[in-house]
């Protein structure tokens, strides 16, 4: 399904969680980083406003799509790994920067196990 959402949404395309490798990660307009437990994609959207943006996930991608007529397109896909959580996703719009935050699922996150003796 990749390949024609990417054919849909052309632009820049990556993995998120593929923890830490897409920490830093940057594109013209976009950076990628890891802080834990989130990550984060934040894309300079100057001009756009929060009803001109469209953040959706559908089959493990993370599109985003922003169109006005004064600025034109801006796409971007993302897929996600098994480790993101797509419940968790958030997105903000601040200063013409959109984030999005994209939370680890409750399994991959580390854990501690204990040790008990028998």
């Amino acid at each position: 399904m990749l390949p024609s959402l990417s054919n849909r949404f052309g632009g820049l395309t990556g993995d998120i969680f593929a923890w830490p490798s897409l920490a830093g990660a940057v594109a013209d307009d976009c950076k990628v980083r890891n802080d834990g437990d989130v990550a984060k994609v934040e894309i300079d959207l100057p001009g756009f406003s929060e009803e001109e943006i469209d953040v959706v996930v559908e089959n493990g991608v993370l599109a985003i799509h922003a169109e006005n007529t004064e600025r034109g397109r801006r796409r971007r896909l993302f897929r996600l790994l098994d480790t993101a959580d797509p419940e968790s996703i958030r997105a903000t719009l601040k200063n013409g920067v959109l984030t999005v935050s994209v939370g680890k699922s409750e399994q991959a996150k580390e854990r501690k196990i204990e040790i008990r003796s028998d």
